[in-house]
């Protein structure tokens, strides 16, 4: 996933994760980023207040937030800034939790840095602290997502390892292990394709069964069981939800989850309180289909930790969800967009890439080709 062009961003920006060279409490339309040292760029991801950001050629840069080296820097930066403690390693996916950060290698090793406090870097805490700078992992990784305190990750084989607080169940290791500060795989778990972390559960896809596995805080129904019977589940459950489409994306915010399917269709269940669903129902339990005003097909879809973003294939964007900090782009006079609403660019350049995480957001342009 490569793309040239302009950055565009908007959202919370109170450390400076929007890589504009500025703090404030929120920027609130598309603003565009100026960049000058990365080249075309392959992925952004975004933790509690810092940003990663990934080239074409396997280069990281950050900036936000820095108050457990989650940046990789020794302070924090305002604009994104190359990670020179990474440098001479090819990188091909990064992710981010709410104070810390990964690295893939292309050799498939995992590089971890910033906060360990619960032992979401699958590091033991007793020899390396609460606070790590950029440490290899000898683990085989092929997919990896990080939470509010915990990691989880797919491995070759297509077990799924966890690491951190376990104390809802988000780890999946049993009653017993609440906690862990090195990775454990997950019983019984094989096949697994598509792995993602809320804030205190996870959820699995296995593109082999089109079976979707559920474990941790089931609160508010985002593991799609009655949250009364259900509270929380310290073991893997298989949630039959009759999908039989190939999935492209399996994505969660904080407390909802979000399946894209080949067919285009945008799957959406768990708590609504911000409108994370796009609809004003405010039950939960329930699978919704999202759909786009006029019949438009997707392209691409990105989910912060309450709102979500979405580009059609006819290259508009839309949003929809929790508007506190202007995370969807529309005007902050309103606290909540109930449904997809569309949100301009002042440009006429074609998007290409969406990223969004907690509540910001990246939008990447083309600059070779405008819009009809």
């Amino acid at each position: 996933m490569n793309s040239v062009g302009e950055i565009w961003t908007w959202g919370a920006n109170s450390h400076g994760q929007l890589g504009l060279d500025v703090t404030s409490e929120q920027i609130e339309k598309p603003t565009k980023v100026a960049r000058e040292t990365f080249d075309d760029i392959k992925h952004i991801a975004c933790g509690g207040a810092h940003s990663l950001l990934l080239d074409s050629n396997g280069k990281l840069f950050s900036c936000g937030w820095n108050s457990k080296k989650q940046l990789g820097h020794k302070t924090e930066v305002y604009t994104f800034s190359r990670i020179w403690e990474l440098s001479g390693i090819n990188f091909i996916n990064i992710a981010c939790g709410w104070d810390f950060s990964c690295g893939v290698t292309d050799d498939n090793f995992l590089f971890v840095w910033g906060s360990n406090s619960h032992g979401q870097l699958g590091l033991p805490k007793h020899h390396f602290g609460d606070c790590i700078a950029p440490f290899r992992l000898q683990v085989n990784v092929c997919a990896i997502s990080m939470g509010l305190r915990h990691t989880a990750m797919i491995n070759s084989k297509g077990e799924v390892w966890t690491t951190g607080c376990g104390r809802h169940g988000q780890l999946g290791l049993g009653e017993d292990i609440t906690s862990s500060d090195r990775f454990q795989r997950v019983p019984k778990l094989t096949k697994i394709s598509h792995i993602a972390c809320g804030q205190n559960h996870t959820v699995g896809w296995s593109s082999e069964e089109k079976a979707l596995y559920v474990w941790g805080d089931n609160k508010h129904g985002q593991l799609l069981l009655s949250s009364q019977e259900y509270r929380k589940i310290f073991v893997p459950q298989k949630i039959d939800i009759n999908i039989k489409k190939d999935v492209k994306k399996l994505l969660s915010g904080w407390t909802n989850v979000l399946l894209w399917l080949q067919d285009g269709s945008l799957l959406t269940w768990g708590r609504n309180n911000k409108a994370q669903l796009g609809t004003d129902a405010a039950f939960t339990g329930k699978i919704f289909n999202i759909k786009l005003p006029d019949n438009r097909s997707i392209e691409d879809v990105a989910l912060g930790s309450e709102h979500t973003i979405c580009l059609a294939t006819d290259k508009t964007l839309w949003a929809w969800g929790w508007n506190e900090h202007a995370n969807t782009g529309l005007p902050c006079t309103e606290e909540v967009i109930h449904c997809p609403t569309q949100v301009k660019l002042e440009t006429n350049l074609k998007i290409n890439f969406i990223f969004a995480g907690g509540a910001t957001n990246f939008v990447i342009t083309d600059n070779q080709k405008e819009c009809n």
